[in-house]
Protein backbone atom coordinates (compact mmCIF):
# COMPACT_ATOMS: atom_id res chain seq x y z
CA UNK A 1 0.00 0.00 0.00
CA UNK A 2 1.36 3.54 -0.88
CA UNK A 3 1.97 6.03 1.78
CA UNK A 4 0.67 9.17 0.08
CA UNK A 5 -1.75 10.20 -2.38
CA UNK A 6 -1.18 13.77 -2.49
CA UNK A 7 1.96 15.13 -3.68
CA UNK A 8 2.97 18.92 -3.89
CA UNK A 9 5.84 20.67 -5.12
CA UNK A 10 7.77 23.76 -5.57
CA UNK A 11 8.40 25.26 -8.25
CA UNK A 12 11.78 27.05 -9.06
CA UNK A 13 14.40 24.88 -8.21
CA UNK A 14 12.32 21.47 -7.69
CA UNK A 15 10.24 21.00 -11.05
CA UNK A 16 11.82 23.18 -13.25
CA UNK A 17 15.16 25.01 -13.41
CA UNK A 18 14.22 28.64 -13.86
CA UNK A 19 17.71 30.27 -12.14
CA UNK A 20 19.25 31.49 -15.32
CA UNK A 21 16.50 33.62 -16.31
CA UNK A 22 15.62 34.59 -12.70
CA UNK A 23 19.66 35.52 -11.74
CA UNK A 24 19.92 37.84 -14.63
CA UNK A 25 16.78 39.36 -13.92
CA UNK A 26 18.08 40.33 -10.64
CA UNK A 27 21.30 41.29 -12.01
CA UNK A 28 18.99 43.88 -14.27
CA UNK A 29 17.09 45.25 -11.31
CA UNK A 30 20.13 46.49 -9.73
CA UNK A 31 21.63 47.93 -12.44
CA UNK A 32 18.46 49.56 -13.61
CA UNK A 33 18.49 51.04 -10.31
CA UNK A 34 22.18 52.41 -10.12
CA UNK A 35 23.45 50.03 -7.64
CA UNK A 36 26.63 47.82 -7.92
CA UNK A 37 25.44 44.06 -9.00
CA UNK A 38 26.00 40.92 -7.28
CA UNK A 39 27.48 38.15 -8.73
CA UNK A 40 25.30 35.76 -9.93
CA UNK A 41 26.32 33.09 -7.69
CA UNK A 42 25.29 35.21 -4.75
CA UNK A 43 22.01 35.87 -6.04
CA UNK A 44 21.44 32.08 -6.16
CA UNK A 45 19.98 33.03 -2.57
CA UNK A 46 16.79 34.92 -3.92
CA UNK A 47 15.90 31.53 -5.17
CA UNK A 48 13.14 29.56 -2.84
CA UNK A 49 12.28 32.76 -0.40
CA UNK A 50 9.41 35.31 -1.55
CA UNK A 51 11.58 37.98 -3.56
CA UNK A 52 10.28 41.18 -1.42
CA UNK A 53 11.97 39.74 1.97
CA UNK A 54 14.82 38.29 -0.51
CA UNK A 55 15.73 42.33 -1.74
CA UNK A 56 15.42 43.43 2.52
CA UNK A 57 16.90 40.71 3.97
CA UNK A 58 19.53 39.51 1.70
CA UNK A 59 20.45 43.03 0.12
CA UNK A 60 19.22 45.78 3.01
CA UNK A 61 17.04 47.40 -0.19
CA UNK A 62 14.64 49.77 1.99
CA UNK A 63 10.97 48.47 2.07
CA UNK A 64 10.17 52.12 0.30
CA UNK A 65 12.24 50.64 -2.98
CA UNK A 66 12.00 47.38 -3.04
CA UNK A 67 8.07 48.01 -5.06
CA UNK A 68 10.74 49.71 -8.20
CA UNK A 69 13.59 46.62 -7.91
CA UNK A 70 10.72 44.28 -8.72
CA UNK A 71 9.05 46.04 -11.34
CA UNK A 72 12.48 46.59 -13.00
CA UNK A 73 13.31 42.70 -11.81
CA UNK A 74 9.57 41.79 -13.75
CA UNK A 75 10.44 44.31 -16.75
CA UNK A 76 13.13 41.82 -17.63
CA UNK A 77 11.83 38.09 -16.49
CA UNK A 78 8.40 38.74 -17.94
CA UNK A 79 9.91 39.14 -21.58
CA UNK A 80 13.31 37.34 -21.78
CA UNK A 81 13.72 35.53 -18.50
CA UNK A 82 10.80 33.44 -18.30
CA UNK A 83 12.33 31.14 -21.54
CA UNK A 84 15.88 30.86 -20.01
CA UNK A 85 14.69 27.78 -17.96
CA UNK A 86 14.02 23.78 -18.46
CA UNK A 87 12.52 20.72 -16.92
CA UNK A 88 14.93 18.93 -14.17
CA UNK A 89 15.67 15.73 -15.71
CA UNK A 90 13.75 12.44 -14.69
CA UNK A 91 10.88 15.15 -13.57
CA UNK A 92 8.43 15.36 -16.36
CA UNK A 93 8.24 11.12 -16.81
CA UNK A 94 8.23 10.77 -11.97
CA UNK A 95 5.12 13.14 -12.64
CA UNK A 96 3.68 11.22 -15.46
CA UNK A 97 3.97 8.28 -13.17
CA UNK A 98 2.90 9.63 -10.24
CA UNK A 99 -0.63 10.72 -12.20
CA UNK A 100 -0.43 6.99 -13.67
CA UNK A 101 -0.85 5.75 -10.11
CA UNK A 102 -3.72 7.64 -9.28
CA UNK A 103 -1.51 10.62 -7.40
CA UNK A 104 -2.82 13.97 -7.22
CA UNK A 105 0.05 16.47 -8.07
CA UNK A 106 -0.07 20.27 -7.01
CA UNK A 107 1.85 23.30 -7.30
CA UNK A 108 2.53 25.61 -4.22
CA UNK A 109 5.05 28.57 -5.43
CA UNK A 110 6.15 31.93 -4.02
CA UNK A 111 6.33 33.02 -7.70
CA UNK A 112 3.39 34.85 -9.04
CA UNK A 113 0.68 32.19 -10.38
CA UNK A 114 0.61 34.06 -13.97
CA UNK A 115 4.16 33.77 -14.67
CA UNK A 116 3.65 29.70 -12.76
CA UNK A 117 1.53 29.16 -15.71
CA UNK A 118 3.70 30.97 -18.46
CA UNK A 119 6.49 28.66 -17.67
CA UNK A 120 4.42 25.81 -17.55
CA UNK A 121 3.05 26.22 -21.05
CA UNK A 122 5.95 27.06 -22.25
CA UNK A 123 8.17 23.93 -21.10
CA UNK A 124 4.55 22.07 -21.47
CA UNK A 125 3.79 21.17 -18.20
CA UNK A 126 0.31 22.26 -17.65
CA UNK A 127 -1.92 18.93 -17.62
CA UNK A 128 0.41 17.60 -14.99
CA UNK A 129 -0.86 19.14 -12.19
CA UNK A 130 -4.15 18.91 -10.30
CA UNK A 131 -3.87 22.52 -8.38
CA UNK A 132 -1.70 25.95 -9.15
CA UNK A 133 -1.18 27.82 -5.90
CA UNK A 134 1.29 30.74 -6.62
CA UNK A 135 0.80 34.36 -5.11
CA UNK A 136 -0.30 37.64 -6.83
CA UNK A 137 2.19 40.26 -8.80
CA UNK A 138 1.06 43.04 -5.96
CA UNK A 139 2.05 40.49 -3.30
CA UNK A 140 -1.17 41.56 -1.67
CA UNK A 141 -1.63 38.41 -0.10
CA UNK A 142 2.03 38.71 1.82
CA UNK A 143 1.35 34.45 1.43
CA UNK A 144 4.12 32.33 3.51
CA UNK A 145 4.74 28.74 2.28
CA UNK A 146 2.61 27.38 4.71
CA UNK A 147 0.03 29.28 3.73
CA UNK A 148 0.07 27.99 -0.20
CA UNK A 149 1.05 24.36 0.87
CA UNK A 150 -2.57 24.52 2.72
CA UNK A 151 -4.20 26.26 -0.19
CA UNK A 152 -3.01 23.51 -2.58
CA UNK A 153 -4.22 21.05 -0.31
CA UNK A 154 -7.72 22.54 -0.52
CA UNK A 155 -7.97 22.67 -3.90
CA UNK A 156 -6.35 19.17 -4.12
CA UNK A 157 -8.96 17.92 -1.32
CA UNK A 158 -5.86 16.78 0.31
CA UNK A 159 -5.88 14.56 3.64
CA UNK A 160 -3.03 15.93 5.99
CA UNK A 161 -1.25 12.46 6.69
CA UNK A 162 -1.61 11.54 3.16
CA UNK A 163 0.23 14.45 1.90
CA UNK A 164 3.90 14.80 0.73
CA UNK A 165 5.85 18.34 0.23
CA UNK A 166 8.95 18.57 -2.38
CA UNK A 167 10.91 21.61 -2.14
CA UNK A 168 14.53 22.54 -3.15
CA UNK A 169 14.67 24.92 0.04
CA UNK A 170 14.35 24.75 3.48
CA UNK A 171 11.16 27.98 3.15
CA UNK A 172 9.69 24.16 1.93
CA UNK A 173 9.77 22.11 4.74
CA UNK A 174 9.23 24.72 7.28
CA UNK A 175 6.07 25.45 4.92
CA UNK A 176 5.27 21.68 5.14
CA UNK A 177 5.99 21.17 9.06
CA UNK A 178 3.60 24.55 9.52
CA UNK A 179 0.82 22.79 7.41
CA UNK A 180 1.49 19.27 9.44
CA UNK A 181 2.70 17.27 6.44
CA UNK A 182 5.89 15.53 5.36
CA UNK A 183 8.50 16.58 3.56
CA UNK A 184 11.39 16.22 1.10
CA UNK A 185 14.40 18.29 0.16
CA UNK A 186 15.71 17.76 -3.14
CA UNK A 187 19.34 18.28 -3.82
CA UNK A 188 19.28 18.88 -7.05
CA UNK A 189 17.82 22.11 -6.91
CA UNK A 190 18.89 25.18 -5.16
CA UNK A 191 19.37 24.34 -1.85
CA UNK A 192 21.58 21.67 0.63
CA UNK A 193 21.88 18.23 2.54
CA UNK A 194 22.83 20.26 5.65
CA UNK A 195 19.97 23.21 5.66
CA UNK A 196 17.51 20.17 4.98
CA UNK A 197 19.08 17.89 7.59
CA UNK A 198 18.65 21.09 10.25
CA UNK A 199 15.24 21.67 9.75
CA UNK A 200 14.34 18.23 9.52
CA UNK A 201 13.17 17.45 6.11
CA UNK A 202 11.55 14.37 6.08
CA UNK A 203 13.46 12.95 3.40
CA UNK A 204 16.29 13.80 1.18
CA UNK A 205 16.85 13.14 -2.82
CA UNK A 206 19.41 12.97 -5.17
CA UNK A 207 16.85 12.95 -8.08
CA UNK A 208 13.41 13.20 -8.90
CA UNK A 209 12.91 9.80 -9.34
CA UNK A 210 13.60 8.17 -5.76
CA UNK A 211 10.12 10.25 -5.28
CA UNK A 212 8.33 7.20 -6.32
CA UNK A 213 9.95 4.74 -4.06
CA UNK A 214 9.14 7.31 -1.63
CA UNK A 215 5.10 7.54 -2.10
CA UNK A 216 5.29 3.79 -2.82
CA UNK A 217 6.63 2.88 0.71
Amino acid sequence: MRKYDYVIFDFDGTVTDTGEGILKSLAYSFEQMGQPVPDLSDLKKFIGPPIHYSYVTFYNVPEDEVAEYIRKYRERYRKIGIFECFVYDGMRQTLESLRSQGIKTGIASSKPIKLVYDVMEHLGLTGLFDAVVGTQFDDSSHAGKTDLVLECMQKLGAVRERTLMVGDRYFDIDGAKGAGVDSVGVIYGYGSREEFEEHNATYIIKKPQELLEIVGR
